[in-house]
């Protein structure tokens, strides 16, 4: 039996469609994310540096007339201009969290707004200043030694007249920004967690529709590996699935009306092989069996598990010049052999045939049993020659007794008539002979008319002891038993007395005169048994099985001097049997005969009809 494999829940279909629609949202979120931070990182960086620039470019152009040497001269006191350059850049620089310092030509910083106050007065030799006394503008970025924090440092010459008269140098802590950014990836990344529980329900939602029908095809599969043809796959959709889908039911029912065809001519197949009352054996091309029907197990008289796999001449001889391996058209030969008692006759028919489309070839037996055909061919010869024999015999003799009469016996009185009683009793004998002969067609060929009625057995008996009584031909004792209690049958009472006749004939002939004749009826079952019993010589056990036989006779010449056709118990014998019964003899050689027939007890409708 086929099962439906529970597949593990990673290797199925819908955790696969999960994993790639996440991993593919993943690979999404992450190239967005890394451009829109570098994007947001870039535009807050050029924000904050184009700011920087300006508050820059705003106090250079604005200090440029406090670091002229010669104006403070002019003007008054150092301490006056530093006081005015703090107060100037209090009021002019806008951003917050900046560090300014305010430095002159010769790198001293001369005003710093803030808390480093201590730092005026002392030189400023960063790489940033230098260069800006240089006159060129210069930027870095670093990371503070004492708080770990990135820093921005811009260092901007102001200039008069072209030339360099100080610097403003900045020192801007990022963190502030940095955070920001920090901020936007957290709102990024939960948008992007957001978004893969949201994909990964929608995917187990989506997948569902996909996995649902696709279980009920490979449920539907499964039962057709396992032969139900029953059931149909419920279509959920029109899309590619659904299609399929229908095709599975529209290959299961093709497979179906496939297989009921198949099973169909296989029915038919071991039917006709079955009921075939000839036997069939398939062979392989080696001879071994591979199949036979139960006509041909019989035939050989042989299990039929023993067959399979065995050698086609383990059963019965081949003929000598028979190869399996060569490509004859047909082989045809006779088989005798003997189960028990009995012996038998089949011809074999062999040929070869085409095994599947591989090409092989095998070898078809064909077993008919042709006992009964030997057995009739046999009588019928037998037949031939008897009635030959027994029509030569009598003619022969009219013929010797005729010239005899020609040659001149006729003038001798005494001569010619028991020459004449010879010629009459043979040509009777003759006349008996064609009669039981002609009659015995009739039976065979179902000419012969039956006048049945219903009577009894008790009635029957009466009616022949009452025509032996009046004949009373012999001196044997007949002892006559009639039923007291009457049992009704459907008879033809002339041929039914024919029996009796014949059967009390042979007991009158072969049972000495001071020996008992009996004759009884009585109902057995659904039967009426009539009995004939005597005294006499009996039947030699060799001769019991053939003694229904036509012509055949126990005792040829004592049988043709009393004036026997051979014919008596054939004809006895078909006329029970046209009567629906059966006759069976029952002997002993020198301790008397018993003969037994059966006729079946009248019907309801034959005994209303009556």
């Amino acid at each position: 039996m086929i099962t439906m494999k529970r597949i593990p829940l990673f290797h199925s279909i819908r955790w696969k469609l999960v994993v790639i629609y996440i991993l593919l949202i993943l690979a999404a979120m992450q190239v967005m994310g890394v451009y829109f931070i570098r994007s947001i990182e870039s535009h807050y960086m050029n924000s904050f540096n184009e700011q920087l620039d300006i508050q820059a470019n705003l106090l250079a152009v604005n200090l440029e007339r406090y670091l002229d040497d010669d104006r403070i001269r002019e003007e008054g006191s150092e301490e006056t201009r530093n006081e005015d350059i703090n107060h100037l850049v209090e009021n002019l620089f806008a951003l917050n969290g900046v560090d300014v310092q305010i430095i002159n030509r010769n790198g001293v910083i001369i005003s710093t707004p803030g808390k480093d106050k201590q730092l005026i007065g002392q030189k400023n030799l960063q790489t940033e200043v230098i260069q800006a006394l240089s006159g060129a503008r210069s930027e870095s970025t670093r990371i503070d030694a004492s708080t770990g924090q990135r820093m921005k440092v811009l260092a901007t010459p102001i200039k008069r007249n072209n030339q360099v008269v100080g610097v403003i140098y900045m020192i801007a802590s990022l963190e502030r920004l940095y955070q920001t950014i920090g901020e936007i990836n957290k709102i990024l990344a939960t948008g992007t967690g957001i978004g893969i529980v949201l994909t990964a329900a929608m995917t187990i939602f989506l997948s569902r529709t996909l996995t649902t029908p696709i279980k009920e095809i490979t449920r539907q599969a499964t039962r057709m590996a396992e032969g139900d043809f029953n059931q149909a796959v419920k279509v959920y959709s029109n899309d590619e699935v659904g299609y399929l889908g229908q095709v599975i039911n529209q290959l299961s029912n093709r497979l179906k009306e496939a297989l009921a065809i198949n099973r169909e001519e296989e029915d038919k197949l071991t039917s006709i092989l079955t009921n075939m009352s000839d036997g069939v054996i398939a062979t392989s091309r080696d001879g071994t069996i591979i199949l036979a029907n139960q006509r041909a197990i019989e035939l050989l008289n042989i299990p039929s598990i023993e067959v399979a796999g065995k050698k086609l001449e383990d059963f019965f001889p081949l003929p000598d010049n028979f190869q399996f391996d060569n490509d004859q058209s047909e082989v045809a030969f006779r088989l005798f052999f003997q189960q028990g008692q009995e012996n038998y006759v089949l011809d074999v028919v062999m040929s070869w045939f085409r095994i599947g489309e591989s090409g092989e070839r095998g070898i078809i037996a064909v077993l008919h049993d042709v006992t009964e055909q030997e057995k009739l061919d046999r009588e019928r010869k037998d037949f031939v020659a008897n009635v030959s024999h027994e029509l030569r015999t009598p003619l022969t003799t009219l013929r010797s007794y005729l010239e005899a009469l020609a040659d001149g016996a006729m003038e001798d009185p005494e001569v010619a008539g028991r020459f004449l009683r010879v010629t009459q009793q043979e040509t009777e004998r003759m006349i008996r002979l064609v009669n039981d002969l002609l009659q015995l067609s009739r039976i065979d060929s179902g000419e012969e008319m039956m006048q049945k009625q219903v009577m009894s057995n008790q009635q029957f008996l009466k009616l022949v002891k009452e025509r032996y009584e009046i004949l009373d031909p012999v001196q044997q004792r007949v002892v006559w038993k009639i039923p007291e209690q009457a049992t009704l049958i459907t008879i033809d009472p002339d041929m039914l007395m024919r029996v009796l006749d014949n059967l009390l004939s042979n007991s009158i002939k072969y049972t000495p005169e001071d020996k008992l004749i009996e004759v009884s009826s009585q109902a057995c079952g659904k039967n009426v048994e009539f009995i004939v019993r005597d005294e006499g010589i009996g039947i030699p056990r060799e001769d019991l099985k053939r003694i229904f036989e036509r012509f055949y006779r126990v005792d040829k010449a004592r049988s043709r001097q009393l004036g026997g056709t051979g014919l008596g118990l054939s004809i006895a014998r078909e006329i029970v049997r046209a009567h629906g019964g059966e006759i069976m003899i029952q002997s002993k050689e020198a301790d008397g005969t018993t003969v037994r027939f059966t006729i079946p007890i009248a019907s309801e409708e034959d005994e209303l009809d009556a």
